[in-house]
């Protein structure tokens, strides 16, 4: 079961964020973080919880940035963002 899509952006709820015009959070892998960190996979079987978790992150994104998703595609924006280390900086520029 997935709640949220990689490669995807959704609107933030009016408010959020609105400090640092950021408009939408982009849906990724954990950028900073080795490959193996990309899928968890547990041994446990307790009740109705899945064996494989992928951690995602929720990524501000200013509007100028989904123009570039919808322009270019979510492959070509996950290699900015790989090429970024201001992902965690609230205070960051806009990549686009």
């Amino acid at each position: 079961m997935h709640l949220f899509n990689e490669a995807e952006y959704y609107p933030l709820p009016e408010g959020i964020f609105e400090k640092y015009q950021f408009s939408s959070v982009y849906v990724t892998s954990p950028v900073y973080f080795d490959e193996s960190f990309f899928l968890f996979e547990t041994d446990s079987n307790v009740g109705n919880e899945p064996d494989t978790v992928l951690p995602v992150w929720f990524v501000p994104i200013f509007e100028s940035e989904e123009k570039y998703i919808e322009k270019h595609g979510a492959d070509q924006f996950e290699d900015l963002l790989f090429e970024t280390d201001e992902l965690v900086d609230f205070n960051r520029k806009p990549l686009i």
